[in-house]
């Protein structure tokens, strides 16, 4: 399936500086960075996923449940020193 794609042009010129450089055609670097950067982005999703999904699976904790109980604990050590200080 061919597909056309506008790019901007410094981005062309890059891409024509490229395949002279490389003797590749624009066509053969275009898809290759493409897939490449596709394959990563599909990784890193994915890796993703499977980080919250082992964070739930071993029972970590979200931000808020331990903002809330970081400010309980505040509140514990902030009575404990009025009372030591009264």
């Amino acid at each position: 399936m061919a597909v056309i794609v506008k790019i901007p042009s410094p981005l062309a010129k890059r891409l024509t500086t490229a395949s002279i450089q490389t003797r590749q055609s624009p066509d053969a670097i275009a898809c290759t960075a493409l897939t490449e950067h596709l394959s990563y982005l599909e990784w890193r999703a994915k890796a993703i996923d499977e980080g919250f999904a082992s964070g739930t699976r071993d029972g970590w904790l979200s931000s808020e449940t331990v903002m809330k109980n970081f400010t309980k604990r505040q509140a514990t050590f902030a009575k404990k020193k009025r009372s030591k200080a009264a």
